[in-house]
Order: C-alpha cells, then sequence, then structure tokens
C-alpha cells in the first residue's frame, strides 16, 4: 500500500523562509509550509520534499522555494538525502516516484527534483496517491 500526507512538522529556517517570500515578493508571517511529503510505501516510512531546480551533470540548482524544502526535508531527522531528477514524460514519472521508493526503507529520506513542479503538480500528487485536491498546494 502507498499512501502519503504533508509532513506538515517539515521546517526551514526562518532566514531560508524570508529569502523565499523575497524571492516572490510576498509577505507572510510564521513558517512557510514546503512540498515535503510522508510517504508510507510497503511498511515502510519515507520523507520525500519535492524541490524546483534542475540537475545538470553533476551540478544541482534549486530554486529558492526547492532551496526551501530541501532545508525542510533536512529538518527531518534520517539518513543522508538522495537526490533524484524527476523524469519530464508523466508516464515514466508515474512509475519513477514509486519505484525509487521501492528501493529505499523508513528513516530514508528523498528528493525529487524537477523544473515543471508547478505545472505538473496534479500528475504528481497523484503519483504520491494524493490526488485529493484538499492535500494540493497553492
Amino acid at each position: 500500500m502507498f499512501k502519503s500526507e504533508i509532513a506538515v512538522h517539515a521546517r526551514a529556517s526562518a532566514e531560508t523562509d524570508q529569502m523565499v517570500l523575497n524571492s516572490l515578493g510576498l509577505e507572510h508571517e510564521g513558517h512557510v509550509q514546503y512540498m515535503v511529503i510522508k510517504s508510507e510505501f510497503s511498511g515502510e516510512e519515507i520523507y520525500c520534499a519535492l524541490a524546483g531546480g534542475e540537475i545538470v551533470g553533476n551540478d544541482i540548482n534549486l530554486t529558492p522555494v526547492g532551496t526551501g524544502a530541501y532545508e525542510a526535508l533536512d529538518s527531518i531527522p534520517g539518513e543522508e538525502i538522495a537526490l533524484y531528477a524527476l523524469s519530464e514524460d508523466d508516464d515514466i514519472m508515474a512509475q519513477q516516484i514509486p519505484g525509487i521508493m521501492e528501493q529505499h526503507k523508513t528513516g530514508d529520506r528523498i528528493c525529487f527534483i524537477s523544473d515543471t513542479l508547478v505545472e505538473r503538480q496534479a500528475q504528481i500528487m497523484q503519483a504520491f496517491a494524493m490526488d485529493d485536491a484538499s492535500r494540493q498546494a497553492a
């Protein structure tokens, strides 16, 4: 069974939150909720972040929001964070997410990176078994 929910306790630093808000031209009091997901998959509890950005060769370039998501994931105790670029093909991505998660165990942390997270939000949430609209980010 595969089920997921937003990890509401995952937090980036106040400085990172402010950097993200400044980059977006927004004002907000309190913490920023990033796309960090707690998933139960094959009896294992794995935390995943969805970070905007791209991997080019050995270089990882995260957007400000992607940096916040990575930092929020890092605030959760666990193993070293594994980084994966999401496929741009929705059908491949739908298989890629559970396929990668099968290789991990409780305590593992995964950061999925894509430069099209906003445009593909519905497909990504469906791949995480979170296609209920009330659980999607704005």
